[in-house]
């Protein structure tokens, strides 16, 4: 089916087709558009291979734009990014193998970074010659997870007017979500792939269009490995979040029985937990079980499930039946024992402080003590060894006291503690300055709040990082307004609003016109700013969300409430760690850290009730 005979084309940015053929190449009339056509011919999902395709497709076509050389240089920047790893290092292996939660911020400011070139590149274009810039891809089914993230955030930043995308599929478009056979790694790949595409269809809204077809088939994959072997290569996939790419790896492994071992299988859990196949993930990791009979490894598997319980299925009993089974697998009598030990007393301690937000009273300090002398033993075990998978634990345990110290409410005591463990280490860097900010501000630190905050603030920017950048402002705006400085606190919402119309985040624009509009009414400039805000808003190229042009609409008015009397989000103490609008993965049902820190009793309701229910 040709593209070109949908009349309405121009009115849809995103066309899914079924079924779409090979001769696509003269889909559009290129006096209308600038078209862009590649068929994905890699079968292995090898990281940023479709966008490294196109990027080359675009610096022939915008050759005299000097924005492509730009472009092309934070493509492989992005494309290198993890080679600059040690992947034979342990605490590389250990900050990846030891995680449930994913860690993508730092591969999400580099995906964020090049689409935010490619648009300035396409919107002079655009400017220049009229056109916007069409993408044909064929054989979608087989676009790498890492190039699909990209191709997004170029979609979300861009206006339709620009960009139109066509993603065709031999077959159908994959919909299968849920996985039968957790070790069936063919069928694992089809529902990594309906879960993403399913994101993008919720994102992109696309009109699909083309005959239905059979399912996808990935039978035909070629996957070949590094020489580092199978613990690099599902670690780059992890790094990279190419969880296909990982699926295939463990694919070749589970063909040779001979070969199969504790280790693959715990590599098939770490891949369905960041999916979200928690339950796969648990059999997964139970399997793993039956390949280790003893010592700190069994410990590991252990702590895993452990973990996966805790943070998951929500699930104390499960969990402390795990970590209780593996203390029997470790002593202290060498560093991997002493280690493997120091990451129990680490999990325990994270699981009772889960079960502490049930408690009140002397009841909840008693058992916050004993957290808290746990963490120090982890420590004390571990203070001589300098082998990097120690050290890894030693910083983790650090940042778990001052986050235990917050808990509390003991800011004084969590910021003392954060700067005297960290401040050498990442004294410059605008994490360490930001929570440095916010526990200043709990503190009752005001001027160590703020010019802490100030701090991260210039570093981001300085670094080009709008993410973080867009998440300072909001804090800087916040607790400006806390404290009285309401000019300054306008001042930081109006900035922060012209990052999240950039980047198109709903949940933030909205926040920062709460803020902004608040801090305005304290100045009796309401009427004034919300005229400023208005044409800012105008300005931008994009739709609005609902919730902002209802408000200008019925001015103060939101949701039948007045905006100016409805509570602010409070800012999170740290900065996040992975960006579900750029990764297009599934979020926690409980964001843990949120949980935990809550000032009310009233917010945690629901989820202790869940927990309760679970234990």
């Amino acid at each position: 089916m040709k593209v070109s005979s949908l009349s309405n084309f121009r009115e849809r940015p995103v066309i899914w087709v079924r079924g779409m053929k090979d001769d696509t190449s003269l889909v559009l009339d290129n006096k209308r558009s600038i078209i862009i056509n590649f068929s994905v011919d890699d079968r292995s999902f090898k990281p940023y291979y479709t966008i490294g395709e196109i990027i080359k497709k675009m610096e022939t076509t915008f050759k005299e734009y000097k924005q492509m050389d730009i472009i092309t240089e934070s493509y492989n920047t992005l494309r290198n990014s993890w080679k600059r790893m040690d992947m034979s290092s342990d605490s590389i292996i250990y900050s990846i193998i030891r995680r449930i939660s994913r860690e993508s911020s730092a591969t999400t400011k580099l995906i964020d970074q090049l689409a935010d070139k490619v648009v300035d590149m396409v919107n002079e274009v655009f400017k220049n010659e009229g056109k916007p810039l069409t993408i044909i891809l064929n054989a979608s089914e087989w676009i790498d997870r890492s190039s699909l993230r990209v191709l997004h955030r170029i979609f979300k930043l861009l206006p339709s007017s620009q960009l139109k995308l066509v993603l065709g599929f031999k077959g159908n478009i994959p919909s299968k979500y849920e996985l039968k056979e957790p070790f069936n790694m063919l069928e694992s790949v089809l529902v990594a792939r309906s879960r993403i595409f399913k994101r993008l269809l919720a994102e992109q809204e696309p009109l699909i269009t083309g005959e239905e077809f059979n399912e996808c088939d990935f039978t035909e994959y070629n996957f070949e490995g590094s020489e580092n072997g199978l613990i690099s290569d599902a670690a780059i996939a992890l790094i990279t979040q190419n969880y296909e790419n990982a699926f295939l790896a463990c694919e070749k492994v589970l063909k040779n029985e001979s070969i199969q071992s504790e280790e693959i299988y715990r590599i098939i859990g770490l891949v369905h937990a960041n999916l979200s196949l928690y339950d796969e993930a648990y059999i997964a990791f139970q399997k793993a079980l039956n390949f280790v009979n003893n010592g700190p490894q069994r410990a590991h598997v252990e702590c895993l499930a452990a973990l996966l319980a805790v943070k998951r299925f929500y699930n104390l009993d499960v969990a402390r039946t795990h970590y209780d089974n593996a203390l029997t697998f470790v002593d202290e009598s060498d560093n991997r024992n002493r280690l493997e030990k120091g990451w129990i007393y680490n999990g325990l301690s994270f699981m009772e402080t889960v079960a502490s937000s049930k408690l009140e009273g002397d009841e909840k300090e008693r058992l916050l003590d004993d957290v808290l002398q746990r963490e120090l033993k982890a420590l004390e075990l571990i203070k001589n060894q300098q082998d990097s998978g120690s050290l890894y634990l030693k910083y983790n345990l650090l940042s778990n006291i001052t986050f235990l110290l917050e808990i509390r409410k003991d800011y004084i005591s969590a910021l003392e503690f954060w700067k005297s463990a960290f401040n050498k280490l990442i004294g410059d860097e605008h994490g360490y300055c930001y929570r440095t900010g916010m526990l200043a501000w709990k503190a009752g630190k005001i001027n160590e709040s703020i010019n802490y905050l100030e701090k991260a603030y210039q570093t981001a920017l300085n670094l080009k990082d709008r993410l973080d950048t867009e998440t300072i402002l909001y804090a800087l705006g916040y607790v400006n307004l806390d404290i009285g400085k309401y000019e300054e606190s306008i001042k930081h919402f109006q900035s922060g609003l012209e990052i999240s119309l950039k980047l198109r985040n709903s949940e933030q624009i909205e926040d920062f016109v709460r803020g902004y509009l608040q801090a305005s009414s304290r100045m009796d400039l309401v009427n004034e700013n919300i005229a400023v805000l208005q044409k800012k808003c105008e300005n931008s190229k994009h739709t609005l969300p609902n919730k902002v042009a209802e408000l200008f609409i019925t001015g103060t008015q939101l949701e039948g409430k007045s905006i100016l009397e409805q509570p602010l989000r409070q800012p999170k103490t740290k900065l996040s760690s992975y960006h579900p609008s750029v990764d297009l993965e599934a979020v926690p049902e409980i964001d843990m850290n949120e949980y935990l820190i809550s000032n009310t009793n009233e917010s945690n309701t629901k989820i202790i009730s869940k927990i309760l229910t679970r234990s």
